[in-house]
C-alpha cells in the first residue's frame, strides 16, 4: 500500500477529461482513471461514487484535487482496518503504522476521527480488553500491564480505570500458583527454603507482580513445610 500513498503524493495533477475507467482484476473495488488516454491513478470505489465518475466527465486541478485527497483518505482507512483486522490496537499504534506506510499527519487524524466515529477503536475499551487479557490468559502482575499499556500510548485515565479493574484475589491467585507450580514439588523439609524463595521472588517480579502480592505468595508457599501441609493441597483455586 505504501505505493500506491507515494503515487498519490507524488502526482502531477493534470486537468482533462475522462476517457476510460478500467476495473482492476485482483482488486474488484478498484479501478485505474485515464484523463486524455493517460492513466492518472487508481481509485476505490466508494469514491468513485462519492464524485460521480464516469466516462466523458471534465475535471478541473481542483476537483482532481479533492478526488486524490480523498482517495488518500479512504486508503489510510483501508489500511488501518486492515491493520484492526489481525488485532485490536491503540490509537497510537495506528498512528505510528500510518505514519510508516507515509500517510500525512492531517490525513491519519481523519481516519483515526472516522474510525472512533464508527466506534471500531476505543482507547477505553481496548485497555480494559488488554488488561483482562493479560491477568486471565498470559497470567501477568499488574505492573507488567500498567508498563504495556504505556508503551501503547493509552492516556492515564484509561490505565487507570482498567488497572483498577483487576480482581485482586484472581491477580493474588495467579502469582501463588505460578510459583507453586514452579518451585511447589521442590519444597520439602531438607530443601534449601531461602535460594526457592529468592527464585520465586524473581519470577514473580519478572512477570510484574506487585511486591506486597510477591512477599504473600512466596510466603505462604514456602511456610507450608513448616505447617506439614500435603503438596497436593497448595495450589489455590479461585472460583470466577
Amino acid at each position: 500500500m505504501d505505493e500506491e500513498v507515494n503515487e498519490l503524493n507524488e502526482l502531477p495533477l493534470k486537468e482533462g477529461v475522462i476517457t476510460k475507467i478500467e476495473r482492476q482484476k485482483r482488486a474488484k473495488d478498484r479501478y485505474n482513471l485515464y484523463i486524455e488516454e493517460q492513466y492518472v491513478f487508481s481509485i476505490h470505489e466508494d469514491v468513485l461514487i462519492k464524485y460521480s465518475l464516469a466516462k466523458g466527465t471534465a475535471i478541473d486541478e481542483k476537483e482532481l484535487k479533492a478526488i486524490v485527497d480523498a482517495q488518500d483518505k479512504q486508503q489510510a482507512y483501508l489500511d488501518a482496518i486492515r491493520l484492526l483486522s489481525f488485532r485490536l490496537r491503540s490509537e497510537h499504534e495506528l498512528k505510528a503504522r500510518l505514519l510508516q506506510k507515509n500517510y500525512e499527519l492531517p490525513t491519519i487524524e481523519d481516519t483515526l476521527d472516522r474510525l472512533r466515529r464508527e466506534q471500531y477503536i476505543d482507547d477505553s475499551l481496548f485497555a480494559e480488553q488488554l488488561t483482562q487479557q493479560r491477568i486471565h490468559s498470559a497470567k501477568k502482575g499488574r505492573n507488567w500491564i500498567k508498563q504495556e499499556l504505556q508503551q501503547k500510548g493509552l492516556k492515564s485515565e484509561h490505565i487507570t480505570s482498567a488497572i483498577g479493574q483487576i480482581d485482586e484475589q484472581m491477580e493474588y491467585s495467579n502469582a501463588y500458583n505460578l510459583i507453586y507450580k514452579k518451585y511447589g514439588s521442590s519444597l520439602k523439609p531438607d530443601s534449601d527454603v531461602q535460594n526457592i524463595k529468592r527464585k520465586a521472588y524473581a519470577l514473580l517480579q519478572r512477570r510484574g507482580y506487585s511486591s506486597s502480592v510477591t512477599s504473600r505468595a512466596v510466603r505462604e508457599l514456602t511456610d507450608v513445610v513448616s505447617r506439614g501441609i500435603d503438596n497436593e493441597d497448595w495450589e489455590i483455586e479461585f472460583e470466577e
